[in-house]
């Protein structure tokens, strides 16, 4: 039931030509600041703005004619969704996708812009899943799930291979955590190649599907969500992407909301990084000592950058206020 690293390199030779080789970034700022040397995988770098193009991809290319010929349908926040939406064009296939109600309107263009139709349904990641399951039967398409599908989980850990190659000397990885799809790709492919990495996931204290999850040693539905991290909103993990997390995921850590916002305006000032608060968990996790890393090589996942203009202002207005201003005025 475990992704392999054949089914990796599989997914990396059905991805050449289609995604980007992301930079892995040294940052000085950061490595002062955690204690460690930092590296950022900046897949808000990526096509469509985070990393999901490479599991909604490798997926779709798997299909066979038939089903291709059936189109596709997925339930998503918004970057699963232009995945999904770009793969399906890219193939020639019918997209539906189902999201929230009241979406980020940038990433609902998004999708949009890429072919595909969207259906806004329900407030959870509950919700839009029933929707998604509905119009699978109801149409005959395919369903393209945002993690629990060995596809989409070989796909996200092209990202490993990628990391392995440019930092062989890797010591840990820290990378964020919705549904799991992310985090068992690149632990599998990296537990592969170097079994001593450690490998450590960060949830949001708005969204604790899968840290809640293994405190229960089963996957669990969680009440509420309520987290600024619009890609992290899942409300319960995938038996699959559960059982990877349990096998191949050393530590899982929680960050709070605040560290996360203000780090989507610190990796804007000092990396000059457009990040959303999905893709700031991780670096938020290490560099407020949540992490208990000193003087290793760590990789620090970077997963998207797709964040709409107004909150994007919102959140570095209020870090300035916060850390630039005194009494008399701008320091």
């Amino acid at each position: 039931m475990f992704v392999t690293l054949k089914q990796i390199e599989q997914a990396r030779a059905n991805l050449r030509g289609i995604i980007i080789p992301t930079p892995l970034l040294d940052s000085r700022t950061f490595s002062s600041l955690s204690g460690n040397e930092i590296y950022l995988k900046t897949e808000n770098l990526q096509k469509t703005g985070s990393f999901k193009i490479r599991g909604a991809y490798n997926k779709m290319a798997s299909l066979t004619e038939a089903e291709q010929a059936r189109g596709v349908v997925a339930f998503s926040a918004g970057n699963h969704g232009a995945g999904t939406a770009y793969a399906a064009k890219a193939l020639g296939i019918s997209a539906t996708v189902v999201m929230p109600e009241n979406p980020v309107l940038s990433k609902k263009n998004a999708i949009l812009h890429y072919g595909a139709k969207t259906i806004e349904h329900g407030t959870t990641s509950i919700d839009v899943h029933k929707k998604a399951l509905q119009i699978q039967e109801d149409e005959g398409r395919v369903m393209i799930h945002p993690y629990d599908d060995e596809f989409i989980i070989a796909g996200q850990g092209t990202i490993g291979l990628e990391i392995f190659e440019d930092l062989p000397d890797i010591d840990a990885i820290v990378i964020p955590v919705s549904g799991g799809g992310l985090i068992s790709g690149i632990a599998a492919a990296l537990k592969e190649l170097k079994p001593t990495v450690k490998v450590i996931g960060v949830n949001t204290e708005g969204a604790t599907a899968m840290y809640t999850s293994l405190q229960h040693n089963c996957p669990v539905e969680i009440e509420k969500v309520n987290t600024i991290a619009d890609g992290l909103m899942c409300k319960k993990p995938g038996e699959l992407t559960f059982a990877h997390t349990q096998r191949y995921v050393d530590d899982l850590v929680l960050v709070s909301e605040k560290e996360i916002a203000d780090c989507v305006s610190v990796l804007a000032e000092r990396a000059k990084l457009v990040v959303e608060p999905s893709g700031a968990a991780a670096l938020a996790a290490i560099i407020n000592g949540h992490i208990h890393l000193r003087n290793k090589k760590v990789a620090v996942m970077v997963s998207g950058g797709n964040i709409s203009f107004e909150l994007y202002q919102k959140l570095i207005r209020e870090y300035n206020e916060r850390n630039y201003k005194t009494s008399e005025g701008v320091k």
